[in-house]
């Protein structure tokens, strides 16, 4: 994207606009797909968003059942889900990105503090690691591999951070912010997915904070604090929807007269639509796995092979055509890792949909 910004001599590109760049300067056979490609690739990252955000609603949701089926009745957790959709209301009609820095802060404030606090759990009656399976059948990795991709899938809220930087420089580079935070949360993740399983086994839960007790304080402070966490994210993730929508495809005349009415409206529409997929199919390891094997293949792996492998076409793939190889087995690892990942999940929340269709 930065080659793109040098070639056109802007300071910023989209990655919609970095895709239609590279294929405008790829081979003659392909130029003419360049508008067609990068609409395709705003399509790609609104539905990830939207993904993205309907997971966080299904956590959220959940978490939350468990402390009101202990204090109270026992609702279906899509009550919860629109419980959820309510209070979110005015916080994603929040339009300038600065007026949402202070709803993060206090989520990685809530979020760090449930996982400080949830280490009594995870380090009490840890069983003998023997007494564990080590290792399963190849067919569960793609399972396995797209949910952990779930936490790495955020290329959207990646770039509306970037464009929205007082130092952009700082973002890139070995020890620039991108790096430090992905490194920070494959640790994170590393050892969560260790801890977790080593103390619940094959009994645990798409989420570890269902796996705590219900009946005790410290572990719903816990379940309340990281719900809390991730809901005050939605704002943040939903907002890269409304900037692909309203930079890339909202500039003529007509639309700037209304364009804040119609962003109420688009911004209402994402919500409602989100909180209706969560309702229908709140299976949080599902959507986990689609989310995160759709948005890697594509926004992580396919779209940057793309655009790096016809940026280079002119001037050349590098001794013995590495980039060119590189670039070629992205594509493909995203086009299987895709597939596969997408068709198992899509399979059970369809199930999963007949299911709640049945119920009705």
């Amino acid at each position: 994207m930065t080659e793109c910004c040098r070639r056109r001599q802007v300071p910023q590109v989209s990655m919609p606009e970095a895709v239609r760049i590279a294929y405008e300067d790829g081979p003659k056979w392909v130029q003419c797909f360049g508008r067609t490609a990068g609409f395709l690739t705003s399509c790609v990252l609104v539905f990830g968003q939207f993904l993205l955000c309907t997971v966080y609603l299904v956590f959220v949701a959940k978490n939350f059942k468990e402390i009101g089926d202990y204090y109270g009745d026992k609702y279906n957790e899509r009550y919860y889900v629109l419980g959820a959709c309510l209070l979110l209301l005015p916080l994603f009609m929040i339009r300038r990105l600065k007026y949402l820095v202070p709803l993060n802060l206090v989520s990685n404030f809530f979020l760090y503090a449930g996982f400080a606090l949830i280490m009594y759990y995870l380090f009490s009656g840890l069983p003998d690691i023997k007494d564990r399976e080590l290792s399963t059948p190849p067919v569960e990795w793609i399972e396995f591999f797209s949910i952990a991709a779930f936490s790495l899938t955020a290329v959207g809220s990646m770039l509306v951070v970037e464009a929205h930087m007082a130092h952009p420089q700082s973002y890139l580079g070995i020890f620039g912010v991108l790096n430090l935070a992905v490194f920070f949360i494959l640790l994170s993740n590393i050892f969560f997915g260790i801890i977790g399983y080593w103390r619940f086994g094959e009994s645990v839960e798409a989420s570890i904070t269902l796996n705590i007790p219900k009946n005790e304080i410290l572990s719903q402070v816990i379940k309340v604090f990281i719900a809390s966490g991730i809901f005050l994210s939605y704002p943040l993730n939903g907002f890269v929807v409304i900037t692909v929508i309203f930079s890339d495809y909202s500039n003529s005349p007509e639309r700037g007269k209304h364009q804040t009415l119609i962003e109420y409206i688009v911004r209402l529409t994402f919500l409602l639509l989100t909180g209706a997929v969560a309702v229908g199919v709140p299976n949080l390891a599902a959507l986990t796995e689609l989310e995160g094997a759709f948005s890697l293949s594509n926004l992580n792996l396919f779209c940057p092979a793309l655009i790096d492998l016809f940026l280079n076409y002119d001037s050349g793939y590098g001794r013995l055509m590495w980039k060119l190889i590189r670039d070629i087995l992205l594509i493909l690892i995203g086009l299987i890792f895709g597939t596969v990942g997408c068709t198992v999940a899509m399979i059970q929340l369809i199930h999963d949909f007949r299911l709640t269709v049945s119920n009705m």
